[in-house]
């Protein structure tokens, strides 16, 4: 699976229906990808019910939520900070470069079994259920 599949497959799993074909169009071309980059500081079109919000302690969450798939040891990262977006890191590098960065980021893991997303404000942190 290509990069750009994964961003497919968690855009039409995760964001409202309402603004999934436009966001598929912005990330399926490298022009007008950073204008979907740009909405994830204060992203407002994922599917409420297929998050919940993580108010302390998201490290702990996010491991306890992992060990239930096993096997995973890396995630990919689609974020507005460009030293970090595209890229796949080990699960404790990219945690601790995300959390607490106030950068719009979203770590996917596996095969977006699990997807988190930290906004610029404090408690602007989801997990998906």
């Amino acid at each position: 699976m290509t990069n750009t599949d994964l961003e497919i497959k968690v855009i039409e799993r995760f964001v409202v229906k309402t603004k999934r074909d436009r966001y598929l169009t912005f990330i399926k071309n490298t022009k007008t990808r950073d204008k979907f980059l740009k909405e994830l500081s204060h992203f407002k079109d994922l599917r409420q019910d297929l998050f919940e919000e993580l108010k302390s302690d998201e490290r702990k969450k996010i491991k306890e939520k992992l060990n239930r798939l096993r096997n995973i040891k890396d995630c990919y990262l689609i974020s507005e900070n460009s030293k970090l977006d595209s890229n796949r890191l080990d699960i404790e590098t990219a945690l601790n470069e995300i959390i607490g960065h106030g950068m719009g980021t979203l770590i996917v893991f596996g095969d977006a079994e699990i997807v988190y997303y930290e906004g610029e404000g404090p408690s602007d942190r989801y997990i998906s259920k």
